[in-house]
């Protein structure tokens, strides 16, 4: 199912009552938790890419779908005597190596959409300085701390614990007017983003969903916006911050521009993947839904001054191609995944019975959808930045790697089209290249952890040169057949290779990652099995 009832409308559910439908799933995920496996509701993570509509995104299709021998994680582990209830298990982890593990999730945080500054929030969760942060966070921080700790008993112990408690703190931060927003934004996206990894992909939706309702209600959308009417966000004067305007600390902008980003960013690449409705709907003429927030820069690193004074329809402009200055790597990430997004949606929103004027639309559409794609990647940083080390490799393949398969799903309803003057084949041949050719150039190994979303950037990139390597199959087979295209049989097959040698580093580490190369191996297999028939 899509989580459409988030959608940023004017009709609809009102973000109070998108609020109160999270805290109700919540509560009743944290009772299956605490109840005996048998007693469970059967809610397995079913839900997944699989079940998207036929007409959208082939190269995605298939992306979630959980290996059966990947149940949810076992609740009845969560104590020596087998009892499921996350309350009776054993004690905590000792905090020296609870915060051993907390330091080594900090580490790689930013690929799981961790947007507070880094050092400030280091200090408050050891207790150096500043307050304490929110109980919603700290727990689904020491979730994410066990969950990537690669502890196989240390999981198996207390994994389910901490995510009853995290859960049930997230409920908490949801249903109190007095919680802290921007740590309960982050709670949601940390959470989102375990579901996700674990193939408990309607899990992580509702997360996302909860993320993107507290940061449309706190008016994030509308930071420093330059329509005087847009200053208050629809928590008003409850908002336990200033949305807009006011007394605010300049430095709080920074945090609150990237957690409207980075939940923005997600919203677009998961919503993209599923085939299921955006949440955000940000090329709407609706004043309310206008994205007016700047572009975000680095929190770690990044100035206040930085920041321009007033912004307004940030978004649209972008996508009309209106030049913009900024080109942190967190703004280029938002900028990819906008065009993710946005090239997959025109594309499935083609169909073969189009009328003349629709088509004409389309075609218009189309054009300028390719060149502000083209025009994207050619302006991006290089890969090769030696001064940035191994973070900053990644990051930026991420960005590119987005912004090419972008190119590969508005291509893609026309590259089986023999005649078709948009050279599609070509296109998308073109941009998976780029993408083997980055992942050969790179120190993947060295990666450790990588964005969830890869994986469904990796199933894209191989999809494009399995589909080439039936086509060349089926060629051979005809007699007289002649082969047009520029990849031998053996380059097709080394791309694969490559692509799914990369996805095998992440797999051990992540369930997502693993399902998804499973799928794809077997679509390889069968198009290598294709000739021998």
């Amino acid at each position: 199912m899509g989580f459409q009832d988030c959608e940023y409308a004017e009709e609809g559910p009102t973000k109070t009552e998108q609020l109160e439908a999270q805290i109700a799933f919540l509560e009743a995920r944290i009772e299956e938790l605490e109840k005996p496996p048998e007693l469970s509701p059967s809610f397995g993570p079913n839900t997944v890419f699989g079940t998207r509509r036929a007409a959208s995104l082939p190269a995605l299709s298939r992306g979630g779908t959980p290996r059966p021998a990947h149940s949810p994680i076992p609740y009845a582990s969560a104590s020596p005597t087998g009892s499921s209830s996350s309350f009776h298990g054993p004690e905590d982890i000792p905090r020296p190596e609870l915060d051993a593990l907390v330091l080594n999730f900090l580490q790689h945080s930013s690929q799981f959409g961790f947007f507070l500054h880094l050092e400030r929030f280091t200090e408050a969760v050891m207790g150096r300085s500043g307050s304490r942060p929110s109980p919603a966070l700290l727990h689904a921080v020491h979730l994410f701390a066990v969950h990537i700790s690669g502890n196989d008993e240390l999981v198996a112990t207390f994994e389910a614990r901490y995510l009853s408690r995290a859960l049930r703190s997230a409920v908490d931060s949801l249903s109190s007017s007095s919680s802290n927003i921007l740590h309960a934004i982050q709670a949601e996206v940390l959470l989102s983003q375990y579901f996700f990894r674990t193939t408990r992909i309607l899990e992580g939706k509702y997360h996302l969903s909860a993320a993107i309702s507290l940061v449309l209600s706190s008016g994030l959308h509308r930071i420093r916006s330059a329509d005087a009417s847009a200053t208050r966000g629809f928590l008003g004067a409850s908002s336990s911050f200033r949305a807009a305007g006011g007394s605010r600390a300049p430095a709080e902008d920074l945090e609150q521009i990237a957690a409207f980003w980075t939940v923005l960013t997600m919203n677009n690449c998961w919503t993209t993947a599923d085939g299921s409705p955006s949440n955000i709907d940000y090329t709407s003429s609706a004043p309310d839904a206008r994205i007016d927030s700047p572009w975000p820069i680095d929190v770690d690193h990044g100035d206040e001054s930085d920041l321009p004074e007033v912004s307004i329809g940030t978004v649209v402009s972008f996508l009309s191609s209106s030049p913009d200055s900024e080109a942190s790597l967190s703004a280029l990430h938002a900028k990819a995944a906008i065009l993710f997004e946005q090239a997959s949606r025109l594309a499935d929103s083609y169909h073969l019975n189009m009328n003349a004027a629709q088509l004409n639309a389309f075609n218009d559409s189309f054009r300028r959808m390719q060149a502000l794609v083209e025009g994207f990647v050619q302006n991006l940083p290089s890969l090769d930045n030696g001064a940035g080390g191994v973070e900053y490799t990644r990051e930026v393949f991420l960005i590119h790697a987005l912004a090419r398969v972008a190119s590969i799903q508005l291509h893609n309803p026309f590259v089986h089209l023999e005649n078709c003057d948009c050279n599609a084949r070509g296109y998308a041949l073109d941009a998976a290249r780029a993408i083997v050719a980055d992942l050969n150039a790179i120190p993947v190994s060295q990666f450790q952890f990588i964005d969830p979303i890869a994986g469904t950037i990796f199933m894209a990139t191989a999809q494009v040169f399995i589909q080439e390597l039936r086509r060349y199959r089926r060629v051979q087979e005809t007699p007289n057949g002649f082969w047009d295209g520029d990849m031998s049989e053996r380059e097709l097959m080394d791309a694969v290779e490559t692509v799914l040698a990369t996805m095998n580093l992440f797999s051990p580490t992540c369930r997502l990652m693993e399902s998804q190369l499973e799928t794809m191996r077997q679509a390889y297999q069968s198009a290598l099995g294709a000739s021998h028939h």
